[in-house]
């Protein structure tokens, strides 16, 4: 049930976007059942909902997730954003529908994806009330596929197309701090990225676990599908616990040159941008891209961050990722 390894995986590469098992069952999945959520929201069907999810499951409400143990207890008390039934807290008048602005596939692979989908809530009279636009986590847990997170930002009708930029900013230099931190090997600077609070994660993959499996020779050790409970993780950061982070340099600089050549440093990925953005939340598109001390690109990741706005301060909060896009070893040839 767990991916075989494909043909053509370098003997210390990585599996990465080039190969049909990182996509060929994954995006169409993944986009299928992000659709097939929202014609259960638009129905106002909260068990239809409940259907196509994962549980444990974690709804970001605002800038904090709300954990949902099962399905139970979903339809019972729904976190806000999700709670179709009209009764008690929710975002849904009376009246109102729904209709679909789009999808979009943004990580991917083997075991799962990110996606983004964006839909406007209209009143009974035909006028726009809000725009919902969420990052969606869309995993293989054991061979069932669902949905083991999302976070959603509403932005009321005369709101949208408001600009947020010290959220925009504070998104972008987030992404450049964390690259920084390591090409400067500061765990200082990575610490200062950090969000206290509650936080959620989908991990799709552990970069750090894949290039180890990849220099044991087995290297879709770190895809499995069998027996996978669930990929959600929900965790406390307090200051002291971010205080005691470790990336452990040496370790990172003997791995993360893959089969290319020694790592020298990481930078931002060119591509990553702001999603959406509100005044105290941001959904980012990111990742970085490593190089050799010749400046000889080694990998490419890809992931999607949640930053919240708590105490005067931006901060990483969650996401999901960070998955392998382009591993460079793969170009390399075999003898």
């Amino acid at each position: 049930m767990s991916p075989d390894q494909p043909l053509g995986l370098h003997p210390l590469g990585q599996l990465d976007g080039r190969f049909a098992v990182s996509h060929e069952t994954t995006v169409p999945t993944s986009l299928a059942l992000v659709a097939r959520y929202f014609t259960a929201l638009a129905a106002r069907d909260v068990a239809g909902m409940a259907e196509v999810l994962h549980f444990p499951f974690a709804s970001y409400e605002g800038i904090e997730p709300v954990l949902v143990e099962s399905p139970e207890q979903f339809v019972d008390t729904p976190p806000r954003s999700m709670n179709v039934t009209v009764v008690g807290p929710n975002h849904v008048r009376k009246g109102s529908y729904d209709i679909l602005d789009g999808i979009e596939l943004q990580v991917y692979n083997a075991v799962g994806a990110g996606v983004s989908m964006t839909y406007s809530r209209y009143g009974p009279d035909g006028h726009r009330l809000l725009r919902c636009e969420g990052i969606y986590a869309v995993t293989n847990n054991d061979g069932r596929w669902g949905i083991e997170l999302l976070s959603t930002i509403f932005t009321p009708a005369g709101s949208i197309g408001v600009r947020y930029p010290d959220a925009e900013i504070a998104a972008l230099r987030r992404g450049h701090d964390w690259m920084l931190g390591y090409s400067r090997r500061d765990q200082a600077i990575l610490n200062g990225t950090h969000q206290v609070g509650r936080r959620a994660n989908v991990s799709l993959s552990n970069p750090r676990a894949n290039a180890a499996n990849a220099r044991a020779g087995d290297p879709m050790a770190g895809y499995p599908i069998e027996g996978v409970k669930s990929r959600l993780r929900v965790t406390e950061a307090t200051p002291e616990s971010i205080a005691a982070g470790d990336a452990n340099f040496p370790q990172f600089a003997e791995w993360a040159g893959g089969g290319v050549g020694q790592w020298d440093y990481t930078v931002n990925l060119p591509e990553a941008r702001v999603l959406h953005a509100t005044i105290d939340k941001v959904h980012t598109f990111g990742g970085y891209v490593r190089y050799t001390t010749d400046s000889r690109p080694v990998s490419e990741t890809h992931a999607l961050g949640i930053l919240t706005y708590k105490e005067g301060r931006w901060g990483s909060s969650g996401g999901i990722g960070v998955v392998m896009h382009h591993d460079y070893t793969n170009d390399l040839p075999t003898e």
